[in-house]
């Protein structure tokens, strides 16, 4: 019984050893990286991309969007690392860079009208005179 305790223990020690991220780079640096094969949830999550480029979305804004694009629609125009979009107002064409989060999708309802506060629709402008 003992025994079994103390193998316990020692996979326990051994399993927070490897955890460290120091120590993973320990083990990559000397060629030890055959174990690393169990992935950690916690890294295996992923970003999430929720809007496409040219999909028309409304700025909701956060505490990293600035409060002059609040309730803008917007086009994306680059998808960036880490769910960030770079994207451009409709109304005069300003682009700025926002977080997923802060972003909502736009209905394509034709019927739905758009927002009150949004002046002349630059997109429409460049397709009617091209």
């Amino acid at each position: 019984a003992l025994r079994d305790a103390v193998q316990a223990y020692r996979r326990e020690e051994e399993s927070q050893f490897y955890r460290s991220s120091k120590r993973k780079r320990e083990r990559f640096d000397q060629g030890g990286f055959g174990e690393c094969a169990v992935i950690e949830p916690s890294r295996s999550r992923g970003v999430q991309f929720p809007f496409a480029v040219t999909d028309r979305v409304i700025i909701k804004g956060n505490k990293r969007t600035p409060q002059r694009f609040v309730g803008r629609e917007a086009i994306v125009t680059t998808q960036c690392l880490n769910g960030w979009y770079v994207v451009k107002t409709l109304d005069n064409a300003e682009s700025v860079k926002l977080q997923y989060r802060s972003l909502a999708k736009v209905s394509d309802d034709p019927s739905k009208p758009v927002s009150s506060n949004t002046g002349p629709n630059w997109l429409q402008i460049c397709r009617t005179t091209s």
